[in-house]
């Protein structure tokens, strides 16, 4: 069981409060964009600035005190991924990258001369769709009514084509639903395709287990940001089998992918020193492992116990609601705490606009990078007028819905604030005049502050 108390402690996003409409007090911060961005914990903060005062210092070739230890800091890096994500170094490698879309184009970039298609799911966020549409032949496998994969759509794909890859979400970062990686994975294997799975959503929130490579549900290639999972920007991963790793040439070839250069030759190092091209973020690959420490000491059965029970409960009383819309009849069980809905006519960039500027609720509104699945949950098929009409230059609201996504130090009393709020705006009942177009407060003004 989690400590709240305890955890909300170590997050000073806590604290943080802004001044809203028609309010002379300041309202505390209810943060409800995880799946955006979580923010670092004191002690992955406290880590990160240790490294930046005492030990900053570039890995590998010094053979001073400060290289030699930021090397073992940074190499302990790899040994705590392969132990959160259940997996070990026989015949697997880990990359280091900037983010996930990064670790998802090299995924891409590594199976492009590999024979076959790749098989995209219809719920993938961008970054897991248009490095694939770039690589090599992209098709897509659908999704349920109720927001879910379409297994059987999947199976008929992988039986009628030469499949490649399977590229697929662990979990939505639109409705929260978790896919079943290690089912789908022994869908691909059977029919001769490897996987590659996207975990930026998953990493934070619930248990990950590659399993071991021989065994059929094995994750071949696995994708996560530690921004995700309460560590600074610019710290991700790519997890991934050496045999095809090695087989191509670097990612981005330079210094530090290379075992030795000759005027006229070189050789390339193995992995994953051959996809690392340039000095690497040492110093975020630092926080990025003690973010998962810190994850792995309040254990992640917890966190997923907490998150669903906080889910459950949004759910039920997000039913109170007056003309809301749910985006996926998923229950908390099969979800992260991910929901995502829209309010009777009300545009979903309004909603957003008063829950920020009246209530200092932070929600994510729009497509979040995932146009084609949230079309399908709002059941447009419009897309294609859509780019023609952005072609030819026309401006126009796309259409959307609004994303509450919860973390580890969220509580009923933020969800209760949150529904109050919500059955406000379905009144109609908000303070300001909004510009439904473009309704935000110019901001240039704000104090930058810790307070």
């Amino acid at each position: 069981m989690l400590d709240i108390e305890y955890i909300r402690k170590e997050f000073p996003i806590t604290e943080k409060c802004f001044q809203v409409y028609g309010s002379t007090e300041p309202r505390r911060l209810i943060y409800l964009d995880h799946g955006a961005s979580t923010h670092p914990c004191s002690t992955v903060l406290n880590k990160y600035i240790d490294f930046i005062k005492n030990y900053y210092s570039n890995v590998h070739r010094g053979k001073h005190y400060l290289s030699m230890i930021s090397t073992e800091l940074f190499d302990r890096v790899y040994e705590t991924i392969f132990s959160y994500i259940h997996a070990t170094r026989d015949d697997n490698a880990i990359v280091l990258t900037a983010n996930t879309t990064s670790a998802l184009d090299m995924t891409a970039w590594l199976m492009k001369d590999h024979e076959g298609i790749t098989l995209v799911s219809l719920m993938e966020h961008h970054s897991n769709d248009l490095p694939h549409r770039h690589r090599s032949e992209v098709k897509h496998f659908g999704v349920n009514p109720d927001g879910t994969l379409d297994m059987n759509d999947l199976e008929h794909k992988l039986k009628t084509n030469k499949v490649k890859l399977v590229a697929v979400t662990g979990a939505s970062n639109v409705t929260g639903f978790i896919t079943d990686i290690h089912k789908i994975a022994e869908l691909a294997h059977k029919h001769g395709a490897r996987i590659l799975v996207d975990a930026a959503q998953l990493l934070a929130h619930k248990e990950i287990d590659v399993l071991p490579n021989d065994a059929p549900g094995h994750i071949d290639f696995l994708a996560a940001a530690g921004h995700k999972a309460y560590a600074p920007f610019g710290s991700a991963f790519l997890f991934g089998p050496r045999d095809v790793l090695d087989r191509v040439q670097p990612y981005v070839p330079g210094g530090g992918t290379v075992m030795f250069v000759s005027e006229h030759d070189y050789i390339y190092a193995s992995s994953p020193d051959r996809h690392q091209g340039g000095t690497p973020n040492i110093a975020g690959a630092i926080a990025l492992a003690e973010s998962l420490n810190f994850l792995s000491a309040a254990g992640l059965e917890n966190i997923r116990t907490h998150e669903v029970e906080l889910t459950s409960y949004a759910l039920q009383r997000l039913k109170e609601i007056p003309d809301i819309r749910l985006l996926g009849d998923i229950p908390a069980e099969n979800r992260l705490g991910v929901i995502t809905f829209n309010i009777g006519d009300v545009s979903n960039g309004l909603v957003a606009d008063i829950l920020n500027h009246e209530a200092a609720i932070a929600t994510r509104n729009g497509r979040f990078c995932a146009h084609p699945y949230v079309s399908y949950l709002l059941g447009r098929n419009d897309s294609e007028d859509i780019i023609t009409r952005l072609r030819s230059g026309e401006k126009f609201d796309i259409g959307g819905a609004v994303r509450i996504s919860f973390g580890i130090f969220n509580t009923e009393s933020e969800v209760d604030d949150v529904v109050e709020n919500l059955k406000m705006i379905a009144e109609r009942k908000w303070k300001a005049n909004y510009d439904d177009t473009s309704a935000y407060f110019d901001c240039k003004g704000v104090q930058l502050s810790s307070s």
